[in-house]
């Protein structure tokens, strides 16, 4: 006798990306030295941010390299203007950043 087989499960939903569950100010990083982490970028961020640095995620190829790019969510305007007013053309780390804020990202609508 042939046991019966499971019906297959049916495929979990994706998850939705962070940044679509986000809600914030974003400032985009460039010539960000390759040793620096997530939670070094955090860190100064925090510096200079009278509220909450909501995400930070550096930016990687296909290989899984870091591209020296970051993306920074802020809870506040003030402090990604802050951050922008800080880091472009501040240095980190012996290297000349870039940093251009690029808007709010999910607004309440």
């Amino acid at each position: 006798m042939l046991a019966a087989e499971p019906a297959p499960a049916a495929a979990a939903p994706a998850a939705a990306p962070v940044t679509a569950t986000l809600r914030g100010y974003q400032v985009r990083l460039t010539n960000i030295p390759q040793e620096l982490t997530a939670r070094d970028l955090a860190e100064a961020f925090t510096e200079v941010s009278a509220s909450r640095v909501e995400s930070v995620d550096l930016l990687r190829d296909g290989a899984g390299r870091a591209t020296g790019e970051a993306v920074v969510i802020f809870a506040a305007l003030s402090d990604a203007q802050n951050a922008v007013r800080r880091y472009h053309g501040g240095d980190l780390n012996g290297r000349r950043l870039e940093a251009v804020y690029e808007g709010e990202v999910n607004p309440k609508r």
